[in-house]
């Protein structure tokens, strides 16, 4: 795919993955998707973590890390489903301050259901958002009519 243009078919957690990897040596990488999905852009490292493993046993650490983890994303979780339009302003509110104000965000972030009513998907250390900023990325939302000897023609007459 080096020097190519590339089309990934999805918008799932293998899609937030390959995106980012391939801008390295891709002409450009589009994300062409059906639908949005919820993402957050979360640390790929977790210092606090880091920081148990260094003063505590490994053991206790992991249990300790282990049990934050469950108990915040329950609590995340219990949030979203007690107030869905306040989480979905916050999340879509995420991804605005990272692709900023003239990104279309509404159009390709913004899932037409409520958070946790499907799975979130989580991209480390915002490099899908860095990928979509440096412009060797991009997101389309529509769906196919038909491949071409070209690339894929969409439903909207666009062709990638």
């Amino acid at each position: 795919y080096s020097g190519k243009k590339v089309v990934i078919i999805g918008s799932g957690a293998t899609a937030m993955t390959l995106v980012p990897a391939m801008t390295d040596k891709a002409a450009h990488v589009t994300m062409l998707q059906r639908s949005p999905t919820y993402v957050v852009s979360r640390p790929a490292v977790d210092k606090f973590a880091n920081f148990l493993r260094k003063i505590l046993p490994d053991s206790w650490a992991y249990s300790f890390i282990r049990w934050r983890n469950v108990l915040l994303q329950q609590f995340f979780f219990k949030q979203t489903r007690s107030n869905p339009e306040k989480a979905r302003e916050r999340l879509i509110g995420m991804v605005k301050e990272e692709l900023g104000p003239d990104y279309p965000v509404e159009t390709h972030f913004n899932p037409s259901y409520n958070p946790w009513e499907q799975r979130l998907c989580l991209v480390p250390d915002s490099d899908l958002f860095n990928a979509l900023k440096s412009g060797k990325a991009s997101v389309e939302t529509d769906h196919i009519e038909t491949f071409t000897p070209n690339g894929i023609k969409l439903k909207s007459g666009k062709e990638i």
